[in-house]
């Protein structure tokens, strides 16, 4: 994708470990509401913008128009990487900080973060379960103010969003996992991919790593298609 962005990927451990090898446990998980989104068929993908047309995407003035659900989830099912995904929740809040943690958690409120989306996929074996959103800002200046607060390796960053017991998205905000995130104009989109059983990934294991960067750019079509049209 042709555009100018500040990316992040790291893993994310059911524990955490800084540089003294001091285990930081996970956050607590936090009740989210359910909401109703259409299964819409797939589009055929739009052009990529050029460099000089996404600042409008810089600020609200120039990008007015107010981020809904339906323009950033608009389809129940997907398919990325050759696998086909299945929303279980979806959520809206304007307290972007109540979905994230720590240090990063107040950059988004003193960067008057003014709401965060987030829907949580599930794969069709139950393999998977990614949590993907976009958090909306003032100014592009505040979007990469908060972003430069998170820390990836001490999960810094915006929590899971879990699904109901049985969606196979049950553990999504306590699942070990790799996150993935850019910051586009005055957005920061981000995505969380953890496995569906809850297990935290090993080091053998590589494969959260491309699905969480998958998702991410998947997601970032959202804010593409705002100038594309």
């Amino acid at each position: 994708m042709a555009i100018a962005a500040i990316g992040t990927a790291a893993y994310f451990g059911y524990q955490a470990y800084n540089a003294g090898n001091t285990p930081v446990a996970l956050p607590q998980p936090l009740p989210s509401v359910d909401v109703e989104v259409p299964e819409e068929s797939i589009e055929p993908p739009t052009p990529e913008p050029t460099p000089a047309a996404t600042t409008v995407l810089d600020s609200e003035q120039s990008d007015p128009k107010k981020l809904t659900l339906k323009e950033a989830f608009p389809r129940k099912r997907v398919s990325i990487g050759g696998r086909t995904y299945t929303w279980t929740k979806v959520n809206i809040t304007a307290r972007c900080d109540k979905v994230a943690v720590g240090t990063f958690a107040t950059a988004l409120k003193r960067q008057k973060c003014s709401r965060v989306l987030r829907a949580t996929y599930v794969d069709a074996k139950r393999q998977y379960a990614v949590t993907t959103g976009i958090a909306v800002f003032p100014t592009k200046e505040a979007a990469v103010a908060a972003d430069k607060k998170k820390n990836l390796a001490k999960t810094v960053w915006f929590r899971g969003l879990a699904g109901a017991t049985g969606s196979g998205a049950d553990k999504a905000d306590i699942s070990g996992g790799y996150a993935a995130g850019l910051v586009w104009g005055r957005y920061i989109v981000f995505s969380f991919a953890t496995y569906a059983d809850g297990h935290t990934p090993t080091t053998q294991e590589k494969d959260l790593g491309p699905v969480s960067g998958a998702f991410r750019d998947y997601t970032a079509r959202v804010i593409e298609k705002r100038v594309t049209g």
